[in-house]
């Protein structure tokens, strides 16, 4: 379809809870595809995206994994803005399988909604860390939720100005240039990491989540 594709493993393991030479194994496993698929279209892989965005917990974990990433001429693809679609995406499953059209529907236009606050808040974020707003990446997963909402979400994204640019031209931008020697327990937007390493203030979590009164929704069993 003319879109960029990259390298996110093959299973999706955590980094955190993976051992380094596994998770390389993994990266491996994940190339053989993807390079082929590109390959039919006369291009070739380079972009990885760390699995919850977790980049190891300790600097000789990133390190290493940075270099292994380097030897096999990857680039990594950062991610400035996450309002949790896939949080929204349980709850809308859970909603559907339950039979529950209508709460699945109020869950739908929350999300939608979301896409302004998220946006809103990271927008504001990147003034305050960069003093500009920078082009931004946008986490989104493929999903039910996605599938019904995405004319509605691009929509909101044009209404707020944006345009859509590929990945490289992206990360032209000099702040994309900055060092990124995060490690920790936690998979942060690359605004928040920049954050950490200027020591600037940030706001308490990483961006918005789900509202309460879906959080405070009965599970099943319970």
């Amino acid at each position: 379809g003319g879109f960029e594709l990259g390298n996110h493993t093959y299973s999706h393991p955590d980094l955190n809870r993976t051992p380094l030479w596994q998770y390389q194994d993994d990266i491996v496993r994940g190339e053989v595809v993807m390079r082929a698929l590109l390959a039919e279209r006369g291009r070739t892989l380079q972009w990885f995206r760390h699995p919850f965005l977790h980049t190891g917990v300790t600097l000789e974990i990133r390190r290493a994994l940075d270099s292994f990433l380097a030897e096999r001429q990857y680039r990594v693809a950062p991610v400035t803005v996450d309002y949790a679609d896939y949080a929204f995406n349980g709850v809308y499953n859970r909603l559907l399988r339950a039979g529950d059209q209508s709460l699945a529907e109020k869950v739908r236009q929350a999300y939608e909604e979301q896409v302004d606050i998220g946006f809103q808040h990271f927008e504001r974020f990147s003034g305050e860390v960069l003093g500009y707003e920078l082009p931004q990446i946008l986490l989104i997963h493929c999903n039910a939720l996605n599938a019904v909402s995405l004319p509605a979400t691009i929509a909101r994204l044009r209404a707020r100005g944006y345009s859509f640019v590929s990945l490289a031209e992206a990360m032209t931008d000099p702040a994309y240039q900055r060092p990124d020697d995060y490690v920790g327990p936690g998979g942060l937007s690359w605004l928040r990491r920049w954050a950490m390493a200027l020591g600037k203030p940030r706001p308490p979590g990483d961006g918005p989540r789900l509202p309460r009164w879906i959080t405070d929704l009965p599970r099943p069993g319970r």
